[in-house]
């Protein structure tokens, strides 16, 4: 069992590290350019270059001062080849400095297309497990900083040229010298690849579970910090309970940084007892080479620095293996989420009747969420008729809301079928059928934008002044809305915006009103958004929607049985099923279970108000 939880948790398609990198290029140039290409280009011949040429300078100025030259060709020569140094060192650091930037630039780019994705992205994904999953990981993907997620991953790719470039060059002068020396090198560096190799999957793996700490331990921050959950923590004495698991949190997050620590050291410490073992071979053979006069001692001094660079190339080599390889898997987890749903074949076909009343058709429809044993609707027909007015009731946790985004087409259907005025909406584009739906959903709020913008959700060009008050005025929110300095103007909350206002629970109601006003879209579906208001005030707003929506099919949601007397037919729903169905007369006189649920939601409500009164 824990087995399949965590195979479940970390499960997602995942690519070769090549085709990763094609990826991640491809990103880049329709990014940065082609431009950028040559700047690592360039930037990656310098880094092998200028500390070749620092390596040989004792070698070479040792080698002209003993040479038969002139003294002022000797003076030349070494002037020239100090003045050809110093240029590529100030080109290097040029170039390293714009390759970093370039990089760094694309990073805060990419995070335009994350975005766009995740304001796209199926809502069934989103809202699942698996899908939290992926754009968690792909969040870290650009948001950790340049040293984790894709900004590392192409570094490290460059460093791995560079290191590789510095090591061939390197070992060439090495062959020269002695093949067998290096053939010890290489066998050396292979060893230490292959440690460094397995550390940084392995710390991968660690960093990973740490992430997972990180956010528990973020958890319990905001928690604590939360404004509205201060009395709570205080009047109940939870102080202890939260330090307790804070604790408990904190010992997990610093066990697992052990863990990771550990496995570097291991490796760091077996790569040093390889490099030490490289260095006391090579360096005893070129010792005994110069004892026996077989090399000068400007060779010697070449190849003593060849051998330390070649140790630095190969410790620069490994360390970027590792790091290639531990943010391979966020690349992985990245594609997974931007490329989910593109194999899936999209609705393409418009709406038969845009803009007029629609008959929707349930078929034999069931639907089960991530994870769960029983379905929340199961066999499920259902017919909505043109311009009908219909009421959902039910229980919490009856499917009230899974059927209604099954209907707007949020949800897709484990099974069976639905239909729009006959037509399949499988087939019907997302944006097309989307236009026919005026939703208002259980957690009302408004986002951090301007009051119009929060009830027209249009640009500021196709923004409808004249349509925008009337729909105001229609939701009884117009002289609230000129009370305010800016008027519709007005930016909601203060989130983006310090002097913004934060509306009443009941003008919350009321703005959302306004905006299915505005959309006037020919189906308008309410699912329970005025569960948080008291039994009198929820029934006026259903009436107000009533009233303003006579030409519409709709739809409304609740578990107070008494909003929805006014319907045309009501659905009593019981454990994803239709338990009965009818006019409220009739389910009285029926006298089953929603006959029941009224009666005791009446005494309920008598009661309440004759202990307000007494």
């Amino acid at each position: 069992m824990r087995d399949r939880k965590k195979k479940a948790e970390t499960d997602c398609r995942t690519w070769p590290v090549w085709d990763n990198y094609r990826y991640a290029f491809s990103w880049l140039k329709q990014s940065k350019g082609a431009g950028v290409f040559v700047i690592l280009a360039v930037d990656g011949m310098l880094q092998v270059l200028v500390p070749f040429l620092g390596m040989a300078l004792p070698s070479a100025v040792i080698g002209l001062l003993t040479g038969g030259r002139k003294p002022e060709e000797r003076l030349l020569l070494i002037c020239g080849y100090l003045l050809l140094f110093q240029i590529l060192t100030l080109m290097g650091n040029y170039f390293g400095k714009k390759r970093l930037h370039s990089l760094f630039l694309f990073r805060l780019d990419s995070d335009k297309a994350f975005f766009s994705k995740c304001l796209e992205v199926d809502d069934q994904l989103l809202e699942s497990a698996a899908g939290q999953r992926k754009m968690e990981m792909a969040i870290r993907n650009i948001y950790s900083g340049n040293e984790v997620g894709v900004e590392a991953f192409l570094n490290h790719l460059l460093n791995f040229f560079i290191n590789l470039g510095g090591m061939t060059v390197y070992a060439v002068v090495i062959g020269q010298n002695s093949l067998l020396l290096l053939a010890g090198l290489l066998l050396l560096t292979g060893l230490t690849a292959a440690v460094q190799y397995r550390a940084g999957v392995k710390g991968a793996e660690i960093s990973e579970n740490g992430w997972k700490l990180l956010k528990r331990f973020f958890y319990l921050l905001v928690e604590t910090i939360k404004p509205a959950n201060g009395k709570d923590i205080r009047l109940y004495r939870m102080k202890k309970w939260f330090e307790r698991v804070f604790e408990l949190m904190s010992g997990r997050a610093v066990e697992n940084a052990r863990k990771e620590w550990t496995c570097y050291l291991h490796a760091g410490a077996a790569e040093k007892m390889l490099s030490f073992l490289r260095d006391g071979i090579i360096y005893g053979c070129l010792i005994a080479q110069m004892a026996r006069g077989s090399i000068g001692l400007s060779r010697f001094l070449l190849y003593i620095g060849i051998v330390a660079g070649f140790g630095g190339w190969m410790t620069g080599l490994v360390t970027a293996i590792r790091e290639i390889m531990k943010n391979n898997g966020l690349m992985d987890r990245y594609r997974d989420f931007m490329e989910d749903g593109k194999a899936e074949t999209a609705g393409k076909e418009k709406v038969h009747a845009p803009g007029y009343a629609h008959e929707i058709r349930l078929e034999h429809v069931s639907f089960r969420y991530e994870g769960q044993k029983e379905d929340a609707l199961h066999d499920l027909n259902l017919t909505i008729k043109t311009g009908e007015k219909l009421a959902l009731v039910g229980m919490n946790g009856a499917g009230k809301t899974t059927l209604v985004k099954l209907i707007c087409g949020l949800f897709r259907p484990a099974s069976g079928k639905i239909y729009l005025d006959g037509q399949d909406i499988s087939g019907i584009s997302k944006e097309a059928y989307f236009q026919e739906f005026s939703v208002v959903f259980q957690d009302v709020f408004a986002f951090s934008f301007s009051l119009e913008d929060n009830v027209s959700c249009a640009e500021a060009d196709r923004l409808d002044c004249g349509k925008l008050e009337d729909c105001l005025k229609k939701a009884d929110l117009w002289e609230r809305v000129e009370g305010l300095e800016r008027g519709s103007k007005t930016v909601m909350n203060k989130d983006l915006d310090e002097s913004g206002v934060t509306l009443s629970g009941g003008e919350l109601q009321k703005l959302m009103l306004a905006r299915a006003l505005y959309k006037n879209a020919p189906v308008v579906i309410l699912d329970e958004p005025t569960a948080a208001l008291d039994p009198l005030a929820e029934s006026a707003m259903y009436e107000k929607y009533y009233e303003l929506t006579r030409d519409k099919t709709s739809l409304f949601i609740s578990h107070r049985l008494s909003s929805t007397r006014f319907c045309d037919r009501i659905i009593f729903l019981e454990n994803g099923k239709i338990a009965e169905e009818g006019s409220h007369e009739a389910l009285m006189a029926k006298k089953g279970v929603y006959a029941r649920m009224f009666e005791t939601q009446a005494q309920y409500y008598r009661e309440e108000e004759e202990a307000c009164r007494a």
